[in-house]
Order: structure tokens, then sequence, then C-alpha cells
């Protein structure tokens, strides 16, 4: 008898270079090894924001897989970059799977990172890292969602790990680094200290920032209802954080406040990538 198949994890990268070309940014190298790319970017606004979208095709991650992005910005470069729909991490029985993010900013450069959700199902186990490196006069917006379980299937998050990382630079110096990583089992009960029983949660990270900037967004986010929301201003960093019962009122929540701080943050009228009216 022959001995069954043995399906080996699938290790993908996708590495990107912006750079400004005349008066707009443009993807000025590209490589990316398995099924991690970039569709043709283009010009949506009439300024010189490069919008680009992130596409994996198997839309998934099984116990083992691990996707590397790598994104630089040379100076002046003005990114927007989004996914067209949520990263999905199924179950494993032992092996890790891992999603790693690097960004790296250029003086005068600005990315703006808002992808779909992180989608856990039950008995996942997951490193999700997520680093941005911003020289000195680098701009940055930008968001995590993630989903413990599938609620909308009364699927829980019982059996499964998480350890999501955080780390935003400046300069080589922290911003903000932060952790989550609940206790197998607890993470979706009503006591525990990571979600406090909600399966959603969400982070927003905007550089530039002042007391005005804060007070708009605790504005917005007073009326983010069911999802619970707070806003800090650590420096000139906005952080804010949103916990629902599932992923749905985060993002409109979170499409709202991005709406309303990017003309005074970074001076230009929001322009919502086409992929998300899809």
């Amino acid at each position: 008898m022959s001995a069954p198949a043995v399906t080996l994890p699938w290790r993908a990268e996708l590495a990107l270079e912006f750079a400004l070309r005349g008066a707009r940014t443009r993807l000025t190298a590209q490589r990316h090894c398995g099924p991690l790319l970039v569709q043709r970017p283009f010009h949506p606004e009439s300024s010189d924001v490069c919008h680009a979208y992130l596409i994996h095709p198997p839309a998934g991650l099984v116990g083992g897989d691990e996707l590397q992005l790598s994104v630089k910005l040379a100076d002046g470069a003005q990114v927007l970059l989004t996914t067209p729909s949520a990263t999905r991490f199924y179950r494993s029985s032992a092996l890790v799977s891992q999603l790693t993010q690097v960004f790296t900013v250029a003086d005068d450069a600005c990315l703006e990172w808002l992808p779909q959700e992180n989608l856990l199902f039950d008995a996942a186990r997951a490193r999700i890292t997520t680093r941005i490196e911003l020289a000195p006069r680098a701009r940055f917006v930008g968001w995590e969602m993630l989903c413990l379980g599938r609620p909308a299937c009364a699927e829980g998050f019982a059996h499964g790990t998480l350890d999501q990382r955080i780390a935003l630079y400046r300069d080589g110096q922290p911003l903000l680094l932060e952790r989550l990583r609940p206790a197998p089992g607890r993470a979706l009960q009503a006591d525990g200290a990571a979600l406090r029983g909600h399966a959603a949660c969400a982070t927003l990270l905007a550089t530039g920032a002042d007391v005005g900037h804060l007070e708009l967004a605790r504005e917005s986010l007073a009326c983010a209802s069911p999802a619970l929301a707070s806003a800090t201003l650590l420096d000139d960093v906005l952080v804010c954080r949103l916990l629902a019962p599932h992923v749905a009122p985060l993002r409109v929540c979170l499409e709202r406040l991005w709406t309303l701080l990017r003309p005074t943050l970074l001076a230009r009228d929001a322009h919502a990538p086409r992929i998300w009216s899809t």
C-alpha cells in the first residue's frame, strides 16, 4: 500500500517598494514567492497617493503556514494598502500559523494600512506580528482587526491559541509595544481580561495627532454601539481600541473614524478603496 500523502505547510513572501516618480508614487519593486501578491497599483485620487490591494489566493492559513510581508516607502512616497477579504486561520492540531508584517516608512512618506480582519477559527494556532518602523518625519495611519471564532455560526474559540504583537517605532525608539495573548479557553469568557467576553477587537494607530484629533476620535467613537471603544493620545500617537460581539460594527467604526481623521491628519479628503464596495 502506498503511504498517505503528506501536505506540507505553505510559505509565502512578498516584498514591495514604493517611491516617488515625478508627482506620483509608484510601485518600483515587487518580489514574491508563493501565493501572496499585489494587484496592479492605481491612483484613484487626484493626489499622488498610490492604492494597492494585497492578494492571498488561498485566503487562509493552515497549521505551519507562514506569510511574510515587507513594505518599504522611500522619501515622500504616499501609499494606501488594503486587502479584499479577511485572512483566515484554520484549525490546527499542533503547528502554528504565522503572519509577519514589517512596514518601513522613510521621511516625508505616509503609509495607510487598512486591511480586513484576521479571522481565527476555533482550534487555530496563530502568531501575528506587525512592526512599523518610521523615520523621524514619516507618517502612519493604520488598523488591525481580529475576530476569535465565528460568531455568526455560533462558534467560539475554546481550544485555540493566539499571540498577536504590534510594535510602532520612530527613529529606532519604541512609541507603542503591544501584545495580546489570551489564555486558551478563556479569551471569550465574560470575566476574561483580554476581550471582556467579546469575540472581536480592533486597534487603530495614527501618528502626528494632537488633542483636536483625540476629541474628534472620541466624538466619533461615542456612537460606536454595540461596540465598546476608547481613544488615547500617547505623545503624538492616537490609539483607538474597540471591542464588539462581531467584526461588522468594528469595520463601520474604523471606516468612519478614518474618514473623519484623514483630512486633518493627512491634508487630503477620504477616498475609500473601491474594493470596499464590492
